[in-house]
């Protein structure tokens, strides 16, 4: 079962991790009109350069809107402050969006200072992992899943503070949950 506040670590370079998180985003986005997705980038901002681990740029309705990536290979839980960090960068490049991917959990006050600052959140995790889907009372739904990621190692997971606790979705090219937030104003 996925759990979002359980510790995962993956066994590859921080670099590998980075490159297999924007391939990840690359399936995620393939359908956003003139789509641009770079790794390990400096941004200039008004208020000095940023080297971000990456960058996606679209088009909607002939509105180009940009998307910071920071890639996390931690071991230990990702703390406010990470997500602070990277809204600061958001604003001060003027990007729409930020994403933050990482190995490790996420803590409950990222969980929400993200949710409040249209930052996407991504836990990956070793594909096959089976989980639960649980409603608002937390009771089971449908138990033992496991997703599907087309051979891959490692499978995105989606994670989101709702009004009635923290919803995961797993990414995958028939799940589109990804591409709809980036999308959305």
């Amino acid at each position: 079962m996925f759990i979002p506040t359980k510790k995962a670590f993956m066994d590859i370079t921080p670099e590998e991790f980075e490159k297999y998180s924007l391939d990840l985003l690359t399936e995620q986005t393939k359908n956003l009109e003139n789509l641009v997705i770079e790794h390990n980038t400096t941004i200039e901002a008004y208020d000095g350069n940023y080297q971000i681990d990456g960058y996606i740029e679209f088009t909607v309705m002939g509105i180009k809107y940009k998307t910071i990536i920071e890639c996390k290979h931690y071991k230990s839980p990702i703390t406010r402050e990470k997500v602070q960090i990277l809204y600061g960068k958001i604003l001060s490049f003027g990007a729409q969006k930020g994403i933050l991917i990482s190995t490790s959990n996420f803590q409950s006050g990222a969980i929400g200072y993200a949710r409040a600052h249209g930052i996407a959140l991504i836990q990956i995790t070793e594909a096959g992992t089976s989980f639960e889907t649980r409603d608002l009372m937390n009771i089971i739904m449908n138990s033992g899943g496991k997703p599907f990621n087309y051979g891959k190692p490692y499978s995105g997971v989606l994670i989101r503070k709702t009004e009635g606790g923290i919803s995961c979705s797993y990414l995958s090219r028939k799940n589109n949950t990804l591409e709809e937030f980036l999308a959305s104003v």
